[in-house]
C-alpha cells in the first residue's frame, strides 16, 4: 500500500477522539465566541503577524478538553491527526509554540473574557428553555493545586488554602455552583480558596428568580445569614429545602424517622443531578487539579470547564428530547 493511501484511510478510521471532537465542533458558539474575543486579540500593527484568532481558540479548546499544559498543547497538535484537523492546520508552522499559546490564555484572564464565553453559553442555554431559573441546587467541589515549593518564590500559592474533608487534608480552590433544578445546568459560579466555607456562598450563587433552593447539609441556616435572600424578585418566600444531618434524623421517633427520611429522599432526587455536570468536569475533562497559581487564573479556569460542560451536558439526547 503506496503511503498516500494509508494516509488516506487512517484520515477515514473513526476514532472517539475524532467523535468527541465532531461534538465539540458543532455545540461550541464559535461565531459568538470569536465575537466576544476578537476586540481584545492582537491587532498586528506592529511586529510578527500574529496567528489566526479561531486557530488560536482552538487550541485553548483542546487545552482544557484535554488537560493539556501550554507545550504539551503545541505538540499534540503536530503529533495528532485528529487534534491538527480540528485545528484547520497541515503543518507545523502554522502551529504556535507553548509560549504564544500561554499568552493567549494569559490574555483571556486579564480581559475576563472565560466569565463573558460561560455567560454567552447560559444566555443561549436559557433562551432554549434549558435553564429556567425557576429552582437552584447550590453544591462545590475541590479542586486540588500543587504543594510543593520548588518555585522562584519558594512558597505554595498564597491563594491556595488547605481543607479537612472526611479523614483527608485537601489543599487548594474550591468551585461553588448554582445550577437549574430541572436541567442539572450550572448558571453561575464562584471560586474561592477551600477553606472557604460552602453555605458562605449561597447567596452569590442564587440569580434572585428562584422559588426554591437545593443543597447538601453543609448548607444547613443559609436562609438565616444576614446576607441571606429569602425572597424573589417577585415577592415570594424562597423555600430552602437543605437536607438535614443524619444525626439530627436519628434524634426522631420511629415514625418521625419515615417521614423524614422520605422527605430527605425527595430532596436529594433533585439534588442528585448537580453531581452529572461534576462528573463531566471532573472525569470527561479531567479538571481534578489545577496547573495555574492565583485565585484569578482559578476563577477563569473554573468559567471555562463549566461552559464547557454545559455545552457537553445539553447535547445530551435526555436533555434535547
Amino acid at each position: 500500500m503506496r503511503m498516500s493511501a494509508l494516509s488516506d484511510e487512517l484520515a477515514q478510521v473513526r476514532t472517539k477522539k475524532k467523535e468527541f471532537l465532531a461534538q465539540i465542533e458543532r455545540i461550541v458558539p464559535w461565531k459568538e465566541w470569536l465575537v466576544l474575543i476578537q476586540p481584545c486579540y492582537y491587532k498586528g500593527e506592529r511586529g510578527n503577524k500574529p496567528y489566526p484568532l479561531e486557530t488560536m481558540l482552538r487550541l485553548y479548546l483542546l487545552q482544557n478538553l484535554y488537560d493539556l499544559s501550554d507545550e504539551a498543547t503545541a505538540a499534540e497538535a503536530i503529533d495528532s491527526r485528529a487534534f491538527s484537523d480540528f485545528c484547520g492546520v497541515d503543518s507545523s508552522n502554522q502551529v504556535p509554540d507553548g509560549d504564544t499559546i500561554g499568552r493567549f490564555r494569559n490574555l483571556l484572564v486579564k480581559n475576563g473574557l472565560q466569565e463573558k464565553l460561560f455567560a454567552q453559553v447560559v444566555a443561549a442555554l436559557m433562551k432554549r428553555g434549558m435553564i429556567l431559573k425557576k429552582g437552584t441546587i447550590v453544591d462545590s467541589t475541590i479542586i486540588s493545586a500543587p504543594s510543593s515549593t520548588k518555585n522562584k518564590e519558594k512558597k505554595r500559592d498564597p491563594d491556595a488554602h488547605q481543607v479537612r474533608k472526611g479523614n483527608t487534608w485537601h489543599f487548594g480552590y474550591k468551585a461553588h455552583i448554582g445550577a437549574d433544578k430541572d436541567s442539572g445546568l450550572v448558571h453561575t459560579i464562584a471560586v474561592t480558596a477551600a477553606n472557604v466555607h460552602d453555605v458562605s456562598q449561597t447567596a452569590s450563587l442564587l440569580t434572585g428568580e428562584e422559588e426554591s433552593v437545593y443543597g447538601d447539609s453543609g448548607y444547613l441556616g443559609a436562609q438565616k445569614r444576614e446576607d441571606a435572600i429569602v425572597r424573589n424578585k417577585s415577592g415570594r418566600k424562597i423555600k430552602y429545602k437543605i437536607n438535614r444531618r443524619p444525626s439530627q434524623i436519628k434524634k426522631l421517633s420511629r415514625s418521625g424517622q419515615y417521614d423524614a427520611k422520605k422527605a430527605e429522599h425527595a430532596k436529594s432526587s433533585v439534588r442528585a443531578k448537580v453531581e452529572h455536570v461534576f462528573g463531566v468536569v471532573k472525569k470527561q475533562l479531567r479538571f481534578r487539579k489545577t496547573r495555574y497559581r492565583g485565585l484569578e487564573k482559578q476563577r477563569a479556569k473554573c468559567n471555562m470547564m463549566f461552559a464547557l460542560a454545559d455545552l457537553l451536558l445539553a447535547d445530551r439526547p435526555c436533555l434535547t428530547a
